[in-house]
């Protein structure tokens, strides 16, 4: 089997990375074709060039008509922008290269290639950068320039920051067997079937909500009645996956005057 000299046979799936919430949004908005697609793209990544792959509107024509035309191409770019928007891709390299691309990806790819005597200075679209050992020896060993230090999973300043966003995460309570009210202190009542994760992704909007820091119980209840509760497609994820949240101060009412606009309109 012929391989360049860059790619590699196999690469690792994380189970952080399938059951992750870019993937669960994909899964929702696209259904399970939709995360096939996330993970024959990361296929051809490591398979081709290793660690980066050139993304034009050619290039994503071409990989959705080898998908079996599973999905369109509007719906393969709406699946890349979602992962850039997610940080699974790097921003920044798509924008000024259109390179699909990462540091978690290079980090997997060194890893899988460690033993291939290589020079690391000349390699394109390249986030790491070499790191020369004190007693001269040539290896390749690398250092993060990019991973942000309040991430590290040993920072203290991380620990406590995940400590308090925990405390400020809203409780999910369901309503009894006799759909009576939540249990005492709950911040929400929950209908029982929003737990069913075949037609539900309740866990996932409300990740995503904190993660956007809309942590007003007022605006986090009115989103999850208008999304009835994160239903598997509904419009709220749409919104999540597709909105520029750098540009928007209101967040939590953004999100809520555009579930209501829709509805009007569908009604």
């Amino acid at each position: 089997m012929a391989m360049n000299c860059t790619g590699v046979l196999y690469f690792p799936i994380a189970i952080s990375l399938l059951e992750g919430v870019a993937t669960e949004l994909i899964e929702a908005r696209f259904g399970l074709k939709g995360v096939a697609a996330f993970i024959k793209l990361l296929g051809k990544i490591y398979k081709e060039e290793g660690y980066y792959l050139v993304w034009n509107k050619e290039q994503c024509m071409l990989f959705a008509h080898k998908l079996g035309n599973e999905l369109s191409d509007e719906e393969m770019q709406e699946i890349v922008e979602l992962l850039i928007a997610k940080d699974i891709f790097d921003r920044k390299m798509y924008e000024e290269h259109q390179v699909l691309t990462s540091v978690h990806i290079q980090k997997v790819w060194l890893e899988a290639t460690k033993r291939r005597k290589r020079d690391l200075t000349p390699l394109p679209y390249f986030l790491m950068e070499t790191k020369v050992p004190k007693n001269g020896k040539e290896e390749n060993e690398v250092q993060d320039v990019l991973f942000p230090p309040e991430n590290a999973c040993n920072s203290e300043q991380s620990k406590e920051k995940q400590s308090k966003e925990k405390e400020n995460t809203p409780s999910l309570t369901p309503q009894g067997e006799n759909g009576g009210e939540g249990t005492e202190g709950s911040s929400f009542d929950i209908p029982g079937y929003a737990y069913n994760k075949k037609t539900h992704n309740l866990e996932g909007l409300m990740l995503e909500l904190q993660q956007l820091h809309i942590v007003n119980r007022n605006e986090i209840n009115a989103i999850l009645r208008l999304s009835d509760y994160g239903r598997l497609g509904g419009y709220v994820f749409k919104i999540i996956s597709s909105t520029r949240w750098s540009t928007v101060l209101a967040k939590g009412k953004y999100v809520i005057a555009a579930l209501r606009k829709e509805k009007t309109g569908n009604g």
